[in-house]
């Protein structure tokens, strides 16, 4: 059986082969060439050298790809990838490629993408000052691209490989402290445009949720709301300095949920929903509210108080952060901020759980 889809097999006499194309036939068809060694990473690395060496062979061949890197990101970008993902995440992928690959490798050929380009290109964003996690979403686009290079064979190795990034320390998300979360409820209580602050602080929910949430999406019999769409502004594809509102399906299966209501809110939308004038909860004349009005209007209500200046999202982890301190479990915790998994909201909130730890390790005593 073939490692890892490396084309490197264990021998019945215990040695490891690998085989690699190093011509092709008048009919198109493959010629293959064979390396030996007698462990997997001697095999792997004698492969990868030879079929660094023929790439450049084959790469006269008329049907070989003989664009440049650039050309051929844009070409993917023109197919079948406009529909195997939502507007959203096509837009993404659209403006990291279009604007931080692309002139990078506007005359580089697509045959002649080695792993240490790549390396340059990632150092070249560092910089540049952007950010690691933005560098690597930037990389696994370009991944997801050259795999289907390699899988028409414009492509016979998969350049990028072990690429090395600066270290970064992660920033660390910070809850509202009680006092000024008080504060800001008060407020946005009294304030026409507050129900999406109360909805972050007592569901979680993401600024794009709260816009795309619907009254029919709220049981008040039951007390209980369910996040289905999102609701976003992005760039626009087909315009380089446009964008454009779109309502989707949530991210991910985790995100949409079932989010029970506590008292307070639950008293709020049964107000609310009496004086509702859209199908939208959000929104007015039967128009939805978009998240950078929500954050223009947050921003209103923070500039009426003696507080420090605050991101909405903050919001979503001041939720996360008081149902810990109350002794919440995390799977129940990950579950209402439609995580993807325990772990990921183990790694952002490991802080916010030393309140529990001191608490624990005191009753001990």
């Amino acid at each position: 059986m073939a490692r890892k889809g490396e084309n490197i097999y264990k021998r019945r006499d215990g040695r490891w082969e690998g085989r690699y194309i190093k011509n092709r036939r008048p009919d198109y068809s493959p010629q293959f060439g064979y390396v030996y060694a007698y462990t997997y990473r001697e095999a792997r690395q004698k492969l990868l050298e030879k079929k660094q060496k023929y790439s450049y062979l084959l790469a006269s061949s008329k049907d070989t790809y003989q664009g440049s890197v650039a050309q051929w990101m844009k070409e993917w970008l023109g197919g079948p990838i406009i529909r195997s993902v939502k507007p959203s995440t096509y837009a993404s992928y659209y403006h990291k490629l279009t604007h931080y690959a692309c002139p990078y490798f506007e005359d580089i050929p697509l045959y002649q993408l080695r792993q240490e380009t790549i390396q340059r290109f990632v150092d070249s964003l560092r910089d540049k000052g952007l950010s690691v996690s933005t560098t690597r979403t930037v990389v696994q686009i370009m991944k997801r691209s050259l795999r289907e290079a390699i899988t028409r064979e414009y492509l016979t190795i998969d350049p990028i490989r072990e690429i090395v990034y600066s270290p970064e320390a992660k920033k660390k998300i910070t809850a509202l402290p009680e006092k000024d979360q008080l504060l800001i409820e008060d407020e946005a209580l009294r304030h026409p445009k507050g129900l999406a602050i109360l909805l972050a602080l007592h569901t979680g929910l993401r600024i794009g949720e709260i816009s795309a949430l619907k009254w029919v999406n709220v049981n008040l019999d039951k007390g209980e709301l369910t996040v289905t769409n999102t609701l976003q502004r992005i760039p626009n594809p087909t315009n380089a300095t446009g964008t454009i509102v779109t309502e989707g399906v949530a991210k991910s299966g985790a995100a949409q949920r079932v989010i029970p209501l506590n008292k307070k809110i639950w008293l709020v939308l049964l107000e609310r929903k009496k004086q509702a004038t859209s199908p939208y909860v959000i929104g007015e004349k039967n128009r939805f509210c978009e998240p950078r009005t929500i954050t223009y209007h947050f921003k209103q209500i923070l500039e009426k108080l003696p507080i420090e200046n605050y991101r909405f999202h903050q919001l979503r982890h001041t939720f996360a952060t008081r149902l810990l301190e109350k002794g919440a479990d995390i799977a129940s915790v990950s579950a209402l901020l439609g995580h993807q998994s325990a772990k990921m909201t183990l790694d952002v909130y490991v802080d916010s759980l030393m309140t529990q730890r001191k608490k624990w390790v005191n009753q001990l005593a």
